[in-house]
C-alpha cells in the first residue's frame, strides 16, 4: 500500500513532545536521589530521549521527502472517535485528581471501567470483571507484593488491617 502523499504528521509530534516534557519532569525529579537509583533514572530517562529522537528523526526524513506536511488535521479525526478521545482525556484528569483520596485500587478500577464504556464495550459484566482484574492485579504487584508508596484509599486501608 502506497504513502498517501501531503498527509498531515504533526498529530505524530504531540506525543514525543509530552515524552519529552515527562522526561525532563523525571531527570529533575530524580536529582535528589541515591546516586543507585539516580543511575537506572538517568538510564531510563535517557533510553526515552532516544526513543524521541528516532521519531523526531523519522519525521524529518517524511517532511523532507514531501511525503507528509507539518499540520495538525490527523489529531481531530475521525471525527466521530473525538467524543471518546475527550472521554478519555477527562477519565486520565479525573483519576490524577482522586487516585490521592480513593487510593490506587479503587480509583484505577472506576477508571478502567468509565474508559472501557468510553471506548465502546458494552457488557456491563465484562467491563466490571476486566476493571476488577486491573485494579487487583495493580494492588497485588504495586502494594502488596512491592510495597510502593501509591497513595492508599479506603481499599489499601481494608487490606492493610486484616494482615
Amino acid at each position: 500500500m502506497a504513502k498517501e502523499r501531503n498527509n498531515s504528521v504533526g498529530a505524530d509530534l504531540v506525543i514525543p513532545a509530552l515524552a519529552l516534557a515527562f522526561a525532563a519532569y523525571f531527570f529533575a525529579d530524580i536529582y535528589d536521589l541515591a546516586w543507585e537509583a539516580k543511575a537506572n533514572g538517568v538510564l531510563i530517562g535517557a533510553i526515552l530521549v532516544v526513543l524521541i529522537a528516532f521519531q523526531g528523526v523519522r519525521l524529518a526524513l517524511q517532511l523532507a521527502r514531501g511525503e507528509g506536511r507539518l499540520g495538525f488535521e490527523s489529531l481531530l479525526g475521525p471525527r466521530e472517535a473525538l467524543p471518546a478521545r475527550l472521554a478519555l482525556v477527562g477519565i486520565t484528569v479525573a483519576f490524577i485528581v482522586l487516585v490521592r483520596w480513593l487510593g490506587l485500587t479503587l480509583t484505577l478500577f472506576f477508571a478502567m471501567a468509565a474508559a472501557l464504556r468510553a471506548m465502546g464495550l458494552k457488557s456491563l459484566k465484562k467491563n466490571l470483571l476486566i476493571s476488577a482484574i486491573v485494579a487487583a492485579s495493580a494492588y497485588a504487584l504495586f502494594i502488596a507484593l512491592l510495597d510502593t508508596e501509591m497513595p492508599r484509599g479506603p481499599i489499601e486501608q481494608l487490606f492493610s488491617r486484616s494482615r
